[in-house]
């Protein structure tokens, strides 16, 4: 009964003064009942206003969680599942360092969040779009499954062996 009464005098408020103003009203009056009491009691707007603030956080989906969610023919969903199962045991892109590797040979935005985790949907969207046998040379060379600062060091030993093949021949 006291609440239809409640509902009904709020109705009538909200026509003749308009819904933002009755808001910014009960806004105030929480406010003063706030400052001046030093409680508040528990159906006072502030009260609810706080409990709604509260921002709800769910888990994020682990990445094999993500690539069931993904549709692609089943060709493809094996082998990202793999690589799904892959990347939470970090044997694939293991390090942030990887996964930025993996997005520049792709030529992919590297995400912005450095996290493993945020990079999930940037790097399982990517996967879905690659050819089966694609994904399938990934998984039997392991690409990406190592950390990435040994590419460098490796190009490396490339250029100087080609370096020193060529001191060789100019010698002779």
């Amino acid at each position: 009964m006291a609440r239809t009464l409640l509902k009904d005098e709020l109705m009538a408020m909200v026509k003749q003064h308009g819904f933002d103003q009755v808001e910014r009203q009960l806004k105030q009056l929480a406010t003063a009942t706030q400052t001046t009491s030093g409680d508040v009691s528990a159906g006072s707007p502030s009260r609810v206003k706080s409990i709604r603030s509260q921002p709800r956080t769910r888990p994020k989906p682990t990445p094999s969680e993500y690539v069931s969610k993904l549709e692609m023919p089943l060709e493809k969903k094996r082998g990202v599942s793999e690589l799904a199962a892959r990347f939470e045991k970090k044997t694939f892109l293991p390090s942030f360092g990887d996964i930025v590797s993996f997005c520049h040979s792709y030529g992919v935005d590297v995400p912005a969040s450095r996290t493993r985790a945020n990079a999930v949907p940037r790097v399982f969207r990517l996967l879905v779009t690659l050819e089966a046998d694609e994904i399938q040379r990934i998984l039997d060379e392991r690409h990406f499954s190592g950390p990435s600062r040994l590419g460098p060091i490796s190009d490396a030993i490339r250029r100087s062996g080609r370096s020193a093949a060529t001191l060789r021949a100019n010698k002779r």
